[in-house]
């Protein structure tokens, strides 16, 4: 009987024990368990995962353009930014995050990407803006939009002055058109970089000048790393791409 009570004793102890794992010292709390790559549903563990790095939050300087700058995210569709975090941006650092393109982001996390990121811009005016994409213009009038909005920082030739060179052809091989076009838009303040509308006081640019300016920008990018620069005509132009940087 005394045998009996003892072992019925030790397996109520033993059950109550195991009732009691969750409260033992070292155990995880929720929110610091592992979890899977799909699982992951917060914006800002996403972004600090896959974006912060390369584009900021406004509290760092990164890389490339920042994602929440308010006039780049006024003429940035949706669309656009889906189809750029989905499939990423071909000869340059930007990979494709989906998983249809070797990433490991769902459909559900871009959009909610997509969805925050375009947040951030909803203060921002959007009347009389530049069209985000846009063919190249005229590279020879484009030297005179430079003279006139650029050089004062980047020097007369856009080799650097209090601002760094933006003729220089790593740079350039390393970024594409749109990119280019973006910066010229949108700014970069993060750099001490006006917009469009700031660079000279009350006399923003007009869409030609940005075509023309980001042409001429474009002429300056080597063909090849073993190529002299390409001359500043209209068969040297090279067609924008679809997509910009991020």
């Amino acid at each position: 009987m005394l045998q009996r009570t003892l072992t019925r004793s030790l397996l109520f102890l033993g059950f109550a024990a195991l009732c009691a794992c969750d409260q033992l010292p070292g155990k995880p709390k929720e929110a610091d368990r592992w979890k899977s790559p799909e699982a992951i549903k917060n914006f800002v563990d996403l972004y600090n995962t896959h974006c912060l790095a390369c584009h900021s939050n406004g509290k760092t300087v990164a890389a490339s353009i920042a994602m929440n700058n308010p006039v780049y995210l006024s003429i940035l569709s949706k669309e656009v930014l889906h189809k750029v975090i989905s499939e990423g941006i071909s000869g340059t650092t930007m990979p494709g995050f989906s998983k249809a393109n070797g990433g490991d982001l769902t459909d559900e996390q871009i959009n909610i990407l997509v969805d925050r990121i375009t947040a951030w811009g909803k203060h921002e005016a959007t009347t009389d803006l530049p069209p985000y994409s846009a063919p190249l213009g005229d590279a020879q009038r484009g030297a005179a939009v430079f003279a006139q909005y650029c050089a004062n920082c980047h020097g007369k030739d856009g080799a650097g002055g209090k601002a760094g060179s933006v003729v220089d052809g790593t740079y350039l091989s390393l970024v594409t058109d749109q990119y280019l076009r973006s910066v010229v838009i949108a700014g970069r303040p993060e750099l001490g970089m006006p917009n469009y509308r700031e660079t000279v006081p009350e006399t923003p640019m007009n869409p030609d000048q940005i075509a023309n300016v980001v042409a001429w920008l474009v002429s300056h990018r080597p063909t090849s790393p073993h190529e002299e620069k390409a001359p500043a005509t209209d068969t040297a132009i090279i067609q924008p791409t679809h997509s910009n940087q991020q």
